[in-house]
């Protein structure tokens, strides 16, 4: 009976054995797919965030852009002036001032540039080619 009994209890452990085995691989299959899931979810989590977070932004732009335009016209509706864009107008006089003074210091230096390229020397005279007879009046 002893070999017996020790067959069976070699037997019930290595089942046991096998079984333990067995929950150990699950379990970390387990934690594997976990991970992956938890990875893939994470990753969803961060498109899903980029993706409205960028609508979010849109929708706070036109939300600006309604709450300006409805203001617009409530001081329409009341009978307020929109105001000067004093801002631009200062650019555009100061973009003007710059192309003007840009204009003024240039201008001496090509003039003379011009009068140098088609300056004619004082002892050549100016030659005009006669025309023929046929182009002039009939």
């Amino acid at each position: 009976m002893s070999a017996q009994w020790t067959r069976r209890r070699h037997h019930a452990e290595s089942v046991a054995e096998e079984a333990w085995d067995h929950v150990v691989a699950a379990l970390d299959n387990a934690k594997t797919f976990g991970g992956t899931v938890r990875d893939r979810a994470s990753d969803l989590a961060g498109e899903a965030s980029q993706r409205y977070g960028s609508a979010s932004h849109r929708v706070g732009e036109a939300s600006s852009e309604a709450w300006r335009r409805a203001n617009l016209a409530l001081d329409a509706l009341s009978g307020r002036r929109p105001r000067k864009p004093w801002g631009w107008i200062a650019v555009a006089v100061l973009g003007g001032v710059a192309v003007g003074w840009a204009v003024a210091a240039s201008a001496p230096r090509a003039i003379q540039a011009a009068t140098e390229r088609f300056a004619i020397e004082p002892d050549e005279a100016d030659e005009v080619e006669e025309l023929p007879a046929s182009y002039g009046p009939s």
